[in-house]
């Protein structure tokens, strides 16, 4: 039978338009025309709607894999996912993570220990209108369901992340929309608190929990986006931006057919300020500890982490009253001390740390998702055992 072999490189950026790091994988042959599945990353600028950092590295790398996958730049988005974040505050080195999928012939046989599958689709296009509402919500279930039969996962439990990014509002959709006699959901451009930009973030979050069945489809509709704070996804790190007319989605998850050398585990802070949950997202990944901390020795194991970083809609973490709320740069400051936090446990800064809003459909109230990445210690038999 077929059986996919993942891989993941992670490339640091020295400015938006660097491609040199995926430049030194294809030439050294580790990542391949027909193996490439997407393209995951931080960028450098301001994070915002109009972030034009994150704008310059989306054209310079769909540029740079049309000349290496020999296709027009248009038909990129059908061999490869992108999913840019930006904004890079603190501690958080710009980056591009190479997703590869390679299709080996394995032995038929059942069993063996669940590793890395990766599945990747694309949405229908989504007209400004629908930016925040059902109909985004409807799209990225859809392309979610599609993603995760791409990936061969059909049980929930085995989904450890689904990274989104869709289209967000500006003002020439919004132009758009309103020529139509369309509304919209937000006028305000920003990732405020009644901002397009997590009105987008947070209806891709529901469309993901919707798709694997955290949510029914029957609790949905326009008017719980954002208001109902118990309804989210723990798996769902979603992001927008103007640049976008589609939405593109990578699932990655855990299967015992897969023969990746890779494994995949999340779990969910519960506050701001939470190692513990970190820790726990090493440990679900298989990386080992020592003294409740991870084995120095291991670390060489850990190959991304990937994680949110949503500030508390209180003005209260453990009983204590912070300022942020009332902070002009909380979004940026959000980012950054999410990446400290992580950072602080890996001791890496090379971390996908996405977020900034207040509150989100993306994790509990308060708290936020964490994946991480880990290599195996022993590479596996052909029957999937280590």
């Amino acid at each position: 039978m077929k059986a996919q072999r993942v891989e993941m490189f992670v490339c640091p950026s020295a400015t938006p338009a660097d491609t040199s790091g995926l430049q030194k994988l294809a030439d050294s042959g580790k990542i391949k025309p027909d193996t490439l599945v997407a393209l995951v990353g931080k960028t450098e600028g301001t994070g915002a709607h109009d972030d034009w950092g994150r704008v310059w590295a989306d054209v310079s790398l769909r540029d740079w894999t049309a000349r290496f996958l020999g296709v027009p730049v248009d038909d990129v988005a059908k061999h490869v996912i992108f999913v840019l974040s930006g904004g890079c505050p603190g501690v958080i080195t710009p980056h591009i993570a190479a997703v590869t999928r390679e299709w080996v012939d394995v032995p038929d046989q059942p069993g063996g220990e669940k590793r890395l599958v990766v599945g990747r689709a694309g949405s229908e296009a989504m007209a400004p209108e629908e930016v925040g509402r059902m109909g985004q919500i409807r799209k990225v279930a859809q392309a979610t369901h599609a993603a995760m039969a791409d990936a061969g996962l059909s049980d929930p439990k085995d989904v450890h992340l689904v990274m989104v990014k869709v289209p967000g509002l500006t003002t020439g959709s919004i132009r758009d929309a309103e020529s139509r006699g369309k509304t919209v959901v937000s006028h305000d451009l920003t990732f405020g608190p009644e901002g397009a930009g997590v009105y987008a973030n947070d209806a891709a979050a529901l469309g993901v929990a919707m798709a694997p069945g955290e949510l029914p489809g029957s609790m949905l509709s326009d008017e719980v986006v954002r208001p109902h704070w118990d309804w989210y996804s723990e798996v769902a790190m979603t992001s927008s931006g103007g640049e976008k007319r589609h939405g593109e989605v990578v699932v990655f998850g855990n299967s015992t057919t897969s023969r990746s050398h890779l494994t995949i585990g999340h779990a969910v802070t519960k506050d701001f300020i939470d190692a513990e949950g970190v820790r726990n997202a090493l440990r679900a990944a298989g990386l080992r500890f020592k003294d409740g901390l991870p084995d120095e020795s291991d670390l060489s194991r850990l190959v991304h982490v990937f994680a949110k970083s949503v500030i508390p809609g209180s003005d209260q973490v453990r009983g204590q009253r912070i300022t942020l709320l009332d902070d002009a740069d909380a979004y940026q400051i959000g980012k950054a001390l999410g990446g400290m936090l992580v950072a602080s446990v890996t001791g890496r800064t090379t971390n996908y740390v996405s977020g900034g809003e207040r509150n989100s459909h993306q994790g509990p109230p308060g708290g936020n998702i964490v994946a991480a990445v880990v290599r195996d210690s022993a590479p596996l038999t052909p029957d999937g055992r280590n």
